[in-house]
């Protein structure tokens, strides 16, 4: 029994093995999207390193451009000025390859990112409950700007009607994944599609 279980794992990592170099070898870029709280950044640091992709996470990328964080932006410049620059950071990923991306929760909603993404790279939908999502942000909501004036008492109220707002744009994903369920295996298949 020990031999037949040793055989499976060597299987098992060479199988792994042989998806790492095709995907070393293909030139793919893969959007995570989905509501904030949903694990994007989480799972685009986790998956970059078991499968050896670069990282990025788009909202870090546009703090380091700016010179100022994301919460400095909506207050100094507002969401409009926000979702331009977004948009043009975004753009500049559109020609690399090889990698993840944790994107915002509205970066599919606005300016036809979803299009550009799903035109140049594999979309990932991490969906979320409501409840699950509540119960993440109700102590984050002093990093997350669009949450930060809002009173804990109707934060689920808001997260119900922005998620509503924006699921049309999230369910042009590609992939759609419960977060609840989510492990390597959801995209390693994504993988294993893409490096055929």
């Amino acid at each position: 029994m020990q031999t037949v279980g040793f055989l499976l794992a060597v299987r098992t990592w060479l199988l792994l093995f042989h998806l790492l170099i095709q995907v070393s070898s293909q030139k793919m870029r893969y959007f995570l999207i989905g509501y904030m709280g949903s694990g994007k950044t989480y799972w685009a640091k986790q998956w970059s390193t078991v499968y050896g992709l670069k990282c990025f996470d788009l909202d870090a990328e546009i703090e380091q451009r700016q010179g100022k964080s994301i919460n400095l932006i909506f207050k100094e410049d507002g969401e409009d000025t926000f979702r331009e620059i977004e948009k043009e950071v975004l753009k500049t990923f559109l020609h690399l390859d090889n990698f993840i991306m944790s994107c915002g929760g509205g970066t599919p909603c606005f300016h036809n990112n979803m299009n550009r993404m799903n035109k140049h790279g594999v979309t990932i939908y991490l969906k979320s409950t409501v409840d699950e999502l509540v119960q993440r942000l109700a102590t984050e909501k002093e990093t997350r700007p669009l949450i930060k004036d809002v009173a804990d008492d109707v934060l689920h109220e808001f997260i119900e009607q922005r998620l509503e707002q924006r699921v049309t744009c999230y369910s042009q994903a590609m992939y759609h994944f419960p977060t609840l369920n989510l492990s390597n295996e959801n995209f390693h298949r994504i993988l294993y599609r893409h490096a055929k």
